[in-house]
């Protein structure tokens, strides 16, 4: 067997709140797990992705989702595209994630994973992504684009950040208006952990951003 690893974009995506789900279903009496169905639901919605337009590797175990495809550019706009309404299924279903995108020569093959862009991509999102928002490398984007401008024509779903980072700009495919999520939004505003509400102070930021009606507070994307 020929082991060759090749140049890909790679994605790592972290379904944040996971082992807080998994812990409430288990400990929960048989017959009243809330979480596990959903989970599983997303777990197979996951797995369909690798049926879309671009030749598409998919893994998933626990928290964690990795998604490669092969380095060409005709392929990037596609899949951030792709990500991006991941991102928001997920949201839709009240899971927040975080992630990071990258580049790097990958290798899989039934279940074996060898790569050097999910490395790079687990460091944005474990490092420098924070939020729930997904990072597209600067360098990956500085190698494909001349400049922003160019980004900007070519379509690419990304917003820019007060912090000058590029995040995937998930509430695009909010086509029917935030009202649907901001009981949900306010809940975790609220929330006991300081460490979740910051999360949920960033997104009421970023919908403020995206729907200036919204009645939740903003001062991030300005």
């Amino acid at each position: 067997m020929s082991f060759v690893a090749k140049n890909h974009f790679v994605a790592f995506i972290d379904l944040l709140g996971f082992s807080s789900m998994v812990k409430k279903d288990l400990e929960a009496p048989d017959g009243t797990n809330k979480y596990m169905e959903e989970l599983f639901r997303v777990h197979q919605e996951t797995i369909q992705l690798a049926g879309g337009v671009i030749n598409l590797d998919v893994v998933q175990f626990s928290d964690s989702v990795i998604l490669a495809t092969e380095f060409k550019k005709e392929n990037f706009n596609e899949f951030l595209w792709l990500i991006t309404k991941y991102q928001f299924t997920l949201f839709s279903r009240g899971i927040l994630s975080r992630g990071g995108v990258a580049y790097g020569k990958h290798y899989y093959n039934n279940g074996f994973l060898y790569s050097l862009g999910l490395i790079e991509a687990y460091n944005i999102e474990s490092k420098i992504a924070k939020n729930p928002r997904v990072i597209v490398s600067s360098d990956l984007l500085e190698l494909l684009y001349e400049n922003e401008e160019a980004m900007v024509t070519s379509k690419l779903p990304l917003i820019k950040e007060n912090d000058g980072l590029l995040f995937l700009d998930y509430l695009s495919f909010c086509e029917d208006g935030i009202e649907l999520f901001l009981d949900t939004i306010t809940r975790g505003l609220e929330n006991g952990d300081p460490k979740v509400r910051e999360k949920y102070n960033w997104l009421s930021d970023y919908i403020k951003y995206k729907f200036p009606e919204a009645n939740l507070s903003n001062n991030r994307f300005k």
